[in-house]
């Protein structure tokens, strides 16, 4: 009895909850006769071998297994076509790469990145990264006249696409798949009618990523007039595809997923995954029904112990892979070659390799909301030398990074015998208008305080990408923000950034055995202007001027007069941000050197400089991270008045005190930590670590360090969907500890507030 298939599965906590229809008919965008190919066939009268891979997620794995036993037994492909994840091993096969090169490069691929939707937190320009010390972690919502609340799927497929390119746009330069190395289909299935589309023109790289668009969790692509996702719902097993190709001979390759057992549906989400694996089997078993006494099906045994999302698992399904076709070994080996034909027949392959290719034209593809001229400023791609794979990659990410574009890719295509490149740049269905969402949770032995975020973001507001928000903070800490950022260059380098903006914070004032004394209430308003000068993604250098006014409002506690004050003051400082999370740190560097002066002549009650240097360092390898960091907030003169004390206290900030315990005039403090992670992938990977910091507050800057206190934590950390969470202990060497838990970041504010 043939075993039966299921569709591919993805890594990704959403593809449970997939549900996709499927249709009985087809449609073929291809014309039924092949050209030939590059390399010469030679007139052997050997049968044509057509290579079918199906879909089956990171089961495809298995495939290379086949391949590096067809070429052990010298078996000549030459036509193939793929479903899915069949598609995307059957495309590096069609460009020449040989079975060793395809597991090379998938084991040295990082899937989870390469699978994520999210820009590279270094390839975002800084004020995207701003995005974080406001708390503005959770999801954005698109609103506003024809904007989409969702997106088209959870990931766009912005890495996947790249990934593909570098591969083959190294080798090979082609807009017709019969001109390949070998011919080459891809499988997709159009949505909108229900049908299979077979895919023989264009750019490669978008076929392979068409055919494993899994509906829910990856963007369906737009291809010649189809709304284009997985292949695996019309045609998981794509036998006639490669018959049409003109195949003498096919070599079927099912990597589907059995239909599990009854005593292995026990809820809501075996129940969709069966379902949808009976949707997927019917294609399959018409397709293995047209197979012939000559023809061979190859079905590795990988069972249920590799399932289609078990992306670190190339280990074990590829000699899984291999295993099965060495069964099928008498078959195959009536289409071995000789060594000396086996030998030539490789070398025609090889020949059909062009290679890196110069560039003699660039084409620009907007569809965002960006100019040419900015998008332009960011492309470095030199005409008449040899690409620069590296260069034209970091280019895309950096057009992505500027967020709410769903895609930033390049091709390589051919006009005239020319090799030119098409940027794509695509815009966010989502739309130029989202909402926004935040919320921090922190607890300890004095209790419990909660933020929650919500902001209007318009992003539209120039073809430069300026930029207005509207932000509004309720909980333990109250606030209001608005603020424009507006570029004034196509370059993105200058800006100004005006804002207006209220606060109400608590400010507690403990004794030296932690025991609070008094709750003080501070509110201000505030107008500020900040200009400056960008310089990359990681570094600007700033100017600001500040006109505020507040009352300190004592709550309980030691009683003191209630005061109000009126503040201005002028600022410079430099800014850099190169830190890949600010939640969980891995790589990276954050840092601030920032020189505030409070002034009479803009208005201010009380006249005092500060100084404020901070940093963070982190570096990780493979699981384990360190890091360091420091921070030096002095009073020049020593008269800061209480509404502008520096404070410390909490996790990562002199981790054995209650946040904000530890304020005064000047504040100091180093820390040095490590961090494992114990727990890879899945929806909340797990984090065990530990801190050791010192340092303190004093009335005089020149004595910050000479009696600080030895401080640390010990943590766990898990990164939920609803954002990082760390439960801990801190401890401090003058008095006993205390347990924290935190949802949120621990770097920066994440509050509305001027400091």
């Amino acid at each position: 009895m043939r075993k039966p298939v299921g569709m591919m599965r993805w890594p990704t906590a959403f593809w449970n909850c997939v549900l996709a229809a499927t249709a009985l008919f087809g449609l073929t965008i291809t014309s039924t006769s092949v050209a030939q190919t590059c390399h010469e066939s030679g007139n052997d009268n050997r049968p044509r071998v057509g290579l079918v891979l199906g879909g089956g997620g990171a089961r495809g794995y298995a495939h290379v297994g086949v391949l590096k036993y067809l070429e052990e037994m010298r078996v000549p492909i030459d036509y193939i076509a793929g479903t899915s994840m069949g598609a995307i091993v059957g495309g590096f096969l069609a460009s020449g790469m040989s079975a060793g090169e395809i597991e090379a490069l998938i084991s040295e691929t990082d899937w989870n990145s390469v699978f994520s939707g999210d820009a590279a937190r270094q390839n975002e320009p800084l004020r995207r990264k701003s995005d974080d010390e406001l708390g503005l972690f959770g999801p954005k919502f698109g609103v506003g006249k024809d904007s989409s609340f969702l997106p088209g799927g959870v990931v766009a497929g912005q890495n996947i696409l790249l990934l593909f390119e570098d591969t083959i746009g190294r080798r090979v330069q082609v807009n017709d798949f019969d001109h390949l190395p070998i011919p080459y289909r891809a499988v997709a299935t159009d949505i909108a009618v229900g049908q299979h589309v077979v895919l023989s023109q264009g750019s490669i790289s978008a076929a392979m990523r068409a055919s494993m668009a899994v509906p829910g969790v990856f963007d369906p692509v737009r291809l010649d007039g189809h709304l284009l996702v997985d292949g695996g719902l019309t045609r998981n097993l794509p036998i006639d595809v490669v018959r049409q190709m003109g195949a003498d001979v096919v070599i079927a390759v099912d990597v589907g997923t059995p239909l599990m057992p009854e005593d292995r549906i026990g809820n809501v989400i075996s129940v969709v995954e069966q379902m949808t694996a009976l949707l997927v089997i019917r294609n399959t078993e018409q397709q293995v029904d047209s197979l012939g006494d000559g023809d061979i099906l190859v079905r590795p045994e990988l069972g249920f112990d590799i399932s289609s999302s078990d992306f670190d698992a190339y280990d074990d399904a590829i000699p899984v892979g291999y295993a099965g076709a060495e069964q099928q070994g008498d078959a195959l080996s009536r289409l071995s070659m000789g060594n000396e034909a086996w030998a030539e027949w490789r070398r025609g392959i090889q020949a059909c390799e062009t290679g890196e290719p110069v560039v003699h034209f660039v084409q620009l593809d907007n569809q965002s909301r960006f100019s040419d001229d900015v998008l332009r400023n960011m492309i470095h791609v030199p005409v008449g030398e040899p690409l620069d794979v590296e260069q034209i990659e970091g280019d895309m990410q950096n057009i992505y990074g500027l967020g709410f574009i769903r895609l930033a890719t390049y091709h390589l295509l051919e006009e005239n015998g020319q090799t030119g490149i098409r940027v794509s740049v695509v815009q966010d269905q989502r739309g130029t208008d989202f909402l926004e969402t935040g919320l921090t949770i922190s607890g300890n032995r004095r209790g419990s305080t909660i933020n929650i975020q919500a902001g209007y973001l318009v992003t539209d507001l120039d073809e430069r990408g300026s930029e207005a928000r509207a932000v509004v903070q309720l909980g333990e800490d109250i606030g209001l923000l608005g603020d424009i950022y507006k570029y004034m260059d196509d370059g993105l380098r200058w800006y100004a950034n005006p804002e207006l903006a209220y606060s109400r914070r608590s400010l507690l004032i403990f004794d030296d055995t932690g025991v609070p004394l008094a709750d003080a209430e501070i509110e201000e308003s505030w107008v500020e202007v900040t200009m400056g000068r960008n310089i990359g993604r990681s570094l600007s250098l700033y100017g600001s001027l500040a006109r505020y006014v507040g009352e300190v409002k004592p709550q309980i506690g030691v009683p003191f007069e209630p005061s109000d004050f009126d503040g201005g003051e002028w600022a410079v400082g430099v800014t850099l941000d190169r830190l890949d999370d600010l939640f969980l740190p891995s790589n990276g560097a954050l840092g601030g050197l920032e020189y505030v002066r409070s002034d009479e002549s803009l208005g201010a009650d009380d006249e005092f400089e500060q100084i404020r240097f901070n940093g963070l360092l982190a570096k990780s390898w493979g699981r384990h991270n360190i890091m360091g960091g420091w921070r030096y907030n002095i009073t020049l003169d020593n008269n800061a008045p209480l509404y502008a004390l520096f404070t410390g206290g909490g996790f990562l900030n002199m981790s054995g005190f209650e946040p904000a315990e530890i304020n005064g005039e000047n504040f100091g403090m180093v820390l040095g930590g490590y961090r494992y992670q114990v727990r890879q992938g899945g929806i909340m990977p797990g984090y065990v670590g530990g801190t050791i910091e010192y340092g303190n507050a004093a009335d005089d800057h020149k004595d910050l360090f000479s009696d600080g206190i030895w401080n640390g934590s010990l943590y766990f950390a898990y990164n939920s969907p609803l954002g990082p969470i760390y439960m801990g202990y801190g401890w401090n060497e003058d008095r006993s500890g205390l347990l924290f838990l935190r949802l949120g970041a621990v770097i920066g504010d994440q509050s509305i507030g001027r400091r």
